[in-house]
C-alpha cells in the first residue's frame, strides 16, 4: 500500500474510524462500585441506536476512503464526497447524543463518562473535518448544501453522478446565419 496516496483528508476519515472501531469497544459509562470494589461500565456496544451506528458508520467510511485511495472501483456510482460527508454528520450527532445523554444532571451516584466516550467524540470530529475537507477537495461548495438543485448539478446525479464535479461546459457554437430572404 502506498501511503503517499493518502491526503490529509483522507488520514482524518481513516484515523477517525480506526479510533472509533475500538472507541466502541470501551466503556462510556462506568459506575463506581461500593467499598472500594472498582467500577462497571457499558461500551458503545450496549448503546446500539447511538454508538453501534455510529460505529458501523465511521468504519464504513474508512473502508471505502480506503478503497478510493488504493483506487478499487466502488460497488455504486454515488457521489461519495456527499455520501461520506452525510455519514459522518449523523454519526456525529448520535456520538453527541450519546455523550451528553446519560450521567447528566445525577447528583452522587458515582456514574461518569468512561474513556471510550472521548476517544469517540474525538474520532468523529475528525472523521467530520476529514470528509468537509474531501468535500472541497472534490469541489463540493458547502452553501450548495442548502440548495438541492445546486447540489444535483453539481455532483452530476442525473446522469450517474461520479462524485465529482463535471467538466466545465464549453460555451454553445454561435447560431448559424439566417438564410437569404427571396424578393
Amino acid at each position: 500500500m502506498d501511503l503517499s496516496k493518502f491526503k490529509p483528508s483522507d488520514w482524518l476519515k481513516v484515523g477517525g474510524g480506526a479510533l472509533f472501531f475500538i472507541a466502541g469497544f470501551l466503556n462510556w459509562w462506568e459506575v463506581d462500585l461500593p467499598a472500594g470494589l472498582g467500577s462497571v461500565g457499558a461500551n458503545g456496544w450496549d448503546y446500539f441506536w447511538t454508538t453501534g451506528i455510529a460505529w458501523l458508520l465511521l468504519v464504513g467510511v474508512a473502508t471505502v476512503t480506503i478503497m478510493q485511495v488504493l483506487g478499487k472501483k466502488l460497488p455504486l456510482d454515488l457521489p461519495w464526497p456527499l455520501v461520506v460527508l452525510g455519514e459522518t454528520a449523523l454519526a456525529l450527532l448520535l456520538v453527541i447524543i450519546r455523550f451528553f445523554s446519560d450521567g447528566t444532571g445525577v447528583d452522587n451516584t458515582g456514574l461518569s463518562r468512561g474513556i471510550g466516550a472521548y476517544l469517540g467524540i474525538i474520532a468523529a470530529i475528525a472523521a467530520v473535518v476529514g470528509a468537509v475537507m474531501g468535500f472541497k477537495e472534490s469541489g463540493g461548495d458547502l452553501t450548495a448544501l442548502k440548495d438541492m438543485n445546486k447540489l444535483k448539478a453539481e455532483f452530476n446525479f442525473n446522469k450517474g453522478g461520479s462524485g465529482t464535479l463535471p467538466p466545465p461546459a464549453s460555451p454553445p457554437p454561435p447560431p448559424p446565419p439566417a438564410p437569404p430572404t427571396p424578393q
